[in-house]
């Protein structure tokens, strides 16, 4: 098949979520179809030579952030979604009609904020990847945001979720997990299943070497779930950690760290702010625990599947946990509260054999269940679903 293959950044290897599982997936299928990468931010020309190779075409057209900003003011007194509205113009630049009459087969489309492209690229048959509920992801954080932004991400929330339901019904839509389909409708209309992967080469399986006693929490440090886990887990459970173990430290790894992160670094005892790192793995490998305390968010956290494919061993909360079926005590431990996750990774960091067990099943269970192959499958099988249709 030929496909045209819409994303909002540039797919990126080791890059935000969306661009990985873009990336990912163009990779292992370009083996077999004929895929045009079409993207909307700017892309440096190392981002583009990585892409290459497995595309037929790179199309980059940087977009008019100010203009976006605009369109999302404007959208407040209606109905659309203010992260669909700001990107109703991204493609302005672009003759979508001529690029479509190029021969695709169909049009994969990543990311319900580009849904104002879907009547552009018809006839074509489309793909929508959710990647994730969006909808589900705004209303935890109108739970949990204390700022102004609470009052817009409640209303983007049920905005977003009449915006996925209603996109259900006329094209063929995906999302990376179970709660995230549940979330968006549970009919005939429902979201197909294409789970997140993890690259097992990248992040190689090292378990039982000595490790340092430090704690990982890994991610984008500038994505709200991310900031307020690790607020959350440094103010509240980091103290009842350090009355036991006073030599531990909490390590904070990931790209654009918010300014909260930054004066939690300079004022918290134990926390240090790593910041952005060319390669993740070697964070995780000398670790002796990562944490995954999130309490907002949606989909599948890369960090979670990441540290289990590197063999370290995991402390996560249940929202965590269940979306990518792991079971505690079996592949990671599980805790909500500050007291029990306390109690949770002390328990882990006094007893390796509990350590050691935990790694090697949670590797076998990311092998199994998360590889970028299978993804890739799964995929691949809607494609085809699709272009026959």
């Amino acid at each position: 098949m030929r496909v045209l293959f819409i994303s909002q950044r540039l797919p990126a290897h080791a890059a935000r979520g969306d661009q990985c599982r873009a990336f990912a997936q163009i990779r292992a299928l370009s083996a077999r179809h004929a895929i045009t990468s079409l993207s909307f931010d700017a892309a440096d020309a190392a981002g583009r030579a990585a892409l290459a190779p497995y595309c037929e075409h790179v199309i980059v057209a940087p977009r008019a952030r100010l203009r976006s900003g605009l369109r999302a003011i404007a959208a407040l007194a209606g109905s659309r979604p203010l992260q669909v509205a700001m990107n109703d113009g991204i493609a302005a630049g672009l003759d979508l009609a001529a690029l479509c009459d190029l021969g695709f087969d169909l049009a994969h489309v990543q990311l319900v904020r580009l849904a104002g492209l879907l009547p552009a690229l018809a006839p074509l048959p489309c793909v929508v990847d959710f990647v994730d509920a969006l909808s589900l992801n705004m209303a935890r954080r109108a739970q949990w945001d204390r700022t102004p932004l609470r009052w817009i991400a409640a209303l983007e929330a049920r905005r977003l979720a009449a915006c996925e339901r209603e996109l259900c019904t006329r094209h063929a839509t995906v999302v990376c997990s179970a709660a995230d389909r549940a979330a968006i409708r549970e009919d005939a209309f429902a979201p197909r299943l294409v789970r997140n992967g993890v690259d097992l080469d990248e992040f190689a399986f090292t378990a039982g070497q000595e490790r340092a006693p430090e704690i990982v929490f890994a991610g984008n440090l500038g994505y709200f779930p991310n900031v307020d886990a690790a607020c959350w887990f440094a103010t509240e459970v980091m103290p009842l950690l350090l009355r036991e173990m006073p030599q531990l430290r909490l390590r904070l790894v990931g790209a654009r760290p918010a300014a909260v992160l930054r004066r939690l670094a300079r004022t918290q005892p134990n926390v240090d702010l790593i910041g952005e790192v060319p390669r993740m793995q070697p964070h995780l490998a000398r670790a002796a625990a990562a944490v995954v305390p999130l309490r907002a968010g949606s989909g599948q956290q890369f960090k979670l599947l990441e540290a289990m494919a590197a063999g370290t061993p995991v402390v996560s909360s249940r929202l965590s946990a269940q979306s990518i079926q792991a079971i505690d005590g079996r592949h990671l431990l599980v805790a909500d509260d500050a007291a029990a996750m306390s109690a949770a990774l002390l328990r882990l960091l006094s007893s390796p054999a509990l350590a050691q067990a935990l790694s090697r099943e949670a590797r076998r269970h990311v092998e199994t269940e998360f590889s970028w192959l299978r993804s890739a499958q799964e995929l691949e099988s809607v494609w085809q679903a699709v272009a026959t249709r």
